[in-house]
């Protein structure tokens, strides 16, 4: 399958293959094309190292805020989130990108070396591996608004890819330096990482899309912010108050968002709550400090990451689901006009078929009733057109009648009338307020343009296919009906018939 799609710079590139290591094989060998590295690229490439570099100390910055504890580690997130809307060619560039961001960050904080590159290249294993897991068995780009994708990126890269890197940074910690149990090590570095990737990767991948910042156009901002800053109140409300248990109370407000902001909003409201609980958790204020003892942050806030984890596992899937149920909504109301139209049209010509000419008419005749107004009819005919189509054969009778078709809704379009093919090669034209002198104007029109389309025609005296027409003009009566219209008109076809065709005859 090769389904050639775009990246942000406009370089092409391919559908998920079937390997891992044709995967490995082909970001290897773009990353040293001369083409795969575009100034934009570079440009880009660099300020992702910065803001991996900015997004790790921010991470160490909040672990040193709760005593050591990892509470949410971004880094992983921002360079996956960044890394996987690329073209593969571009993954080691970012992956390296990563791996010197981190260690840079951990050795600005006094960490040495080994600890900070082992630390860091395990931080690395996560985004490599999830990219690589995510584009051999999901479609590529990744698109998280598909329920099928979106559980197996909470699986893959939440769940798993996690905790491998979790179990590997903290078992190099703990062989290079004095450290905690490695189970303990593990568990505050998994529940942030967790996070961390839960949280960021979906709001990067979505941000680089058009049709996220759609939320904060002019039209929809006020809605938007509406609904975050309530959340945001209630978020507020509940960890202010540390007497009562009221954290069941924010996910009125978390289904609200999912409803009413889809799941870029709830990706971007479970970001700002997640910082929201977990700042006021580290200060010492919420429903969390009803847990008892003393020097019980860490476990406060791994109940605090549990919160968050376990509304990020309900509400993505639930708001991924309504815009499944919204994309199916307007595939099916699409799906519908479009079978209405077609039921409505003559596949051959492209006119209204017999039902709308008859629903036109009828509504013409109403409206002339009412006011007491003319509408006239004019039906056609394709002058010896079995002869024709045996002479020319099925496919060129059919490009006859088209031919026929547009000339009749050409002429007919600029009278303001409604043209339609009501039988095999019979036309009709429904002209409401005509006199009959205009619609015998109209009708020589059609009659003289169809004659110049000069289609040769052996069997016609003419030696080109021709029409004949019939016209009727009536203002209706109360006690008349739109089919006495058109048994005024087949008369009047026929009398054209009779009198020798291509020729305009009145009733």
């Amino acid at each position: 399958m090769t389904d050639a799609r775009l990246s942000p710079e406009g370089a092409s590139f391919a559908a998920p293959p079937t390997t891992i290591p044709f995967l490995i094989r082909q970001v290897a060998q773009g990353f040293w094309r001369r083409e795969t590295w575009t100034r934009a690229a570079l440009v880009r490439l660099l300020l992702v190292f910065a803001l991996a570099t900015v997004f790790s100390w921010l991470g160490i910055v909040l672990s040193h805020q709760s005593e050591g504890v990892a509470t949410i580690w971004l880094s992983n997130g921002l360079i996956f989130g960044l890394l996987i809307t690329q073209p593969k060619e571009r993954w080691l560039a970012y992956f390296l990108a990563g791996l010197c961001a981190d260690t840079l960050a951990d050795m600005i904080y006094g960490d040495p070396f080994k600890v900070a590159f082992g630390v860091s290249l395990a931080n690395s294993v996560e985004v490599v591996s999830s990219s690589l897991l995510l584009a051999r068995w999901f479609e590529w780009p990744i698109d998280l608004s598909r329920r099928r994708t979106l559980v197996g990126f909470l699986l893959i890269s939440v769940v798993c890819a996690t905790a491998v890197t979790s179990a590997l940074g903290a078992a190099w910690t703990c062989f290079l330096i004095p450290s905690p149990p490695w189970w303990e090590m593990f568990r505050t570095w998994y529940l942030g990482d967790m996070l961390g990737m839960a949280i960021l990767a979906p709001l990067i991948i979505m941000a680089q899309r058009p049709a996220f910042f759609s939320m904060f156009e002019r039209r929809h901002l006020p809605h938007t912010l509406m609904v975050l800053v309530y959340s945001m109140i209630v978020t507020t409300v509940v960890f202010m108050d540390s007497a009562d248990p009221l954290l069941f109370f924010m996910f009125p407000s978390f289904l609200l968002v999912a409803f009413r902001l889809g799941l870029p909003g709830t990706a971007v409201n479970i970001f700002l709550v997640t910082l929201l609980a977990i700042e006021f958790t580290i200060k010492g204020s919420g429903p969390l400090m009803l847990i008892p003892g003393e020097h019980m942050l860490l476990h406060r806030i791994v109940v605090a990451q549990l919160f968050s984890a376990v509304a990020i596992f309900t509400m993505f899937p639930v708001a991924a689901l309504l815009e499944e149920k919204e994309r199916l909504k307007k595939s099916l109301s699409e799906s519908e006009t479009r079978y209405r139209i077609l039921a409505h049209v003559d596949e051959l010509t492209g006119l209204p078929n017999r039902r709308a000419f008859n629903a036109r008419l009828e509504s013409a005749w109403s409206q002339a009733l009412k006011y007491g107004s003319p509408v006239a009819l004019v039906i056609l005919d394709a002058d010896f057109f079995k002869q024709y189509n045996d002479h020319v054969g099925h496919l060129g009778g059919d490009a006859c009648l088209r031919s026929i078709g547009q000339v009749v809704a050409d002429v007919v379009t600029a009278a303001g009338g409604t043209a339609a093919r009501i039988g095999g090669e019979e036309f009709a034209v429904v002209l409401p307020g005509a006199s009959e002198a205009r619609a015998m104007e109209i009708a020589e029109k059609i009659r003289r343009g169809v004659t110049d389309l000069a289609l040769d025609h052996p069997a016609s005296p003419w030696g080109v296919q021709t029409v004949s027409l019939g016209i009727a003009v009536r203002v209706p009566a109360s006690d008349e009906e739109p089919i006495d219209l058109m048994r005024l008109a087949d008369h009047a076809l026929y009398a054209a018939k009779v009198e020798g065709r291509n020729r305009v005859a009145s009733s």
